[in-house]
């Protein structure tokens, strides 16, 4: 009876009232080092000016971080990882960055 009600808590939130359970994604890099790097709009925990970011490796795992522009690259920190350095140009905008007309700053 529980999950049914916490489903549909969820449920609501999401198509009623429009939460976001998770930070929009709007940039995306594939990479040799990892599988994907995905940019998001959210700061959530992270220090003015980073934003969060998503990290999954080869080995399936999903990593969070923070990211920040720095001149022509993109400073991606995750604390179980360190530091990765992606080229802009490297990136890819999502649909949603299309719709919102959101550049890479």
């Amino acid at each position: 009876m529980k999950t049914s009600s916490v489903v549909a808590a969820v449920a609501g939130c999401t198509f009623v009232l429009g939460c976001d359970l998770q930070p929009s994604v709007l940039f995306v890099a594939n990479g040799t080092l990892f599988q994907m790097l995905q940019l998001t709009d959210a700061q959530e925990e992270c220090p003015a000016p980073h934003r969060v970011c998503y990290l999954t490796a080869w080995d399936g795992g999903i990593y969070r971080g923070c990211w920040v522009r720095e001149q022509a690259n993109i400073r991606a920190r995750f604390p179980a990882l360190g530091d990765k350095l992606i080229p802009v140009g490297e990136f890819q905008r999502t649909m949603l960055a299309e719709y919102r007309k959101v550049e890479l700053e």
